[in-house]
């Protein structure tokens, strides 16, 4: 062999032998390298998206690395749901796991997806529902609204954004609670209808999401006869909840938090679910979750998994009992 020869075969092993080293040493290197992306199912400007970038910058400053917002919109948050479900699973493409594409729709639609592909981070947020009337109807209380419906029915009227919504869950619940009490449901296309149909005069009531409902209710356009989440709200302390009036079983509440496609590298997730713990204890995050309408709520991602896993359950229960039929 030539003198030139030995010396690129020479060269050659040098340089697969710096590659090798390159490699090992970018396998090395901790994560994350690169950029996050939180994957929010409903549009820029929405709630939903507010409270994750509040999250995503928050874990962006934890992690040292950018985590950036993508609103992937579309047939109810179920888009940007299969988009993360089938996402490669190497902690750098997140979701915020929500009520609304992971707890209804998977309940009610069919969906190329299941809750079990995802990995929960934990919760750091939800939103109660409550049960509002105009304040110029008769009705004071729940107890004086359930028996004037009692007394006639068919008479009254509830409007919700569509069949299968939360706002038509919470009404299937108070339903069942109070002895199937007959009531006439008006669907409508969106919140903002429902909304203008009660403060108009043209149905009885709604459930509404707090961010939804407590600008009219302050107003004094309508009046909160209860709530449907754990404890009494700090913007409403004289309203009580369902479980105070002896109905525990109407539980309803928005939900969030966030999520990994399955199959993420168990080191990776521990490093994402320590650094979305530590931005959920964050007071500044609390209060701007608070600004925007949120109750800050934080779960482990063992408690946030039991607790979807039991709200799995009452959405396909409520929806069996209603007879919602899946499509």
């Amino acid at each position: 062999m030539s003198a030139i020869k030995r010396g690129l075969v020479v060269l050659l092993a040098m340089g697969l032998c710096l590659g090798s080293l390159v490699t090992a040493l970018a396998a090395d290197e901790e994560f994350p390298t690169k950029p996050i992306t939180l994957v929010c199912p409903y549009g820029a400007g929405g709630s939903t998206s507010m409270g994750s970038r509040i999250i995503a910058g928050a874990l962006g400053e934890v992690l040292q690395k950018p985590v950036i917002v993508l609103n992937k919109t579309g047939a109810g948050g179920t888009i940007g749901a299969e988009y993360v479900a089938h996402s490669k699973p190497d902690g750098y493409t997140l979701f915020v796991f929500n009520s609304g594409s992971n707890g209804v729709a998977v309940a009610t639609r069919k969906v190329r997806y299941k809750n079990s592909d995802f990995e929960l981070l934990g919760q750091y947020a939800e939103q109660p529902m409550g049960l509002v009337v105009s304040a110029e109807s008769p009705w004071k209380t729940l107890a004086e609204l359930v028996g004037d419906i009692k007394k006639n029915p068919g008479k009254f009227t509830y409007g919700t954004s569509g069949i299968g919504t939360s706002g038509g869950f919470g009404m299937e619940l108070l339903k069942m609670a109070t002895g199937n009490l007959n009531i006439n449901h008006v669907p409508f296309k969106s919140g903002p209808e429902v909304m203008a149909a009660l403060l108009g005069g043209h149905i009885n009531m709604s459930f509404f999401y707090l961010v939804d409902f407590k600008g009219p209710v302050q107003a004094g356009r309508l009046r909160l006869l209860a709530t449907a989440g754990e404890k009494r709200l700090e913007e409403f302390p004289n309203a009580p909840t369902f479980t105070e009036l002896g109905y525990p079983a109407i539980k309803m509440t928005a939900w969030y938090g966030v999520a990994a496609p399955k199959g993420i590298p168990k080191d990776v997730f521990n490093k994402l679910k320590d650094a979305f713990y530590k931005a959920c204890a964050t007071k500044d995050v609390q209060k701007m979750l608070a600004k925007i309408g949120y109750v800050p709520l934080f779960r482990t991602s063992e408690d946030f998994s039991a607790f979807v896993k039991a709200e799995d359950e009452k959405f396909v229960r409520v929806a069996k009992q209603a007879k919602i039929e899946i499509k």
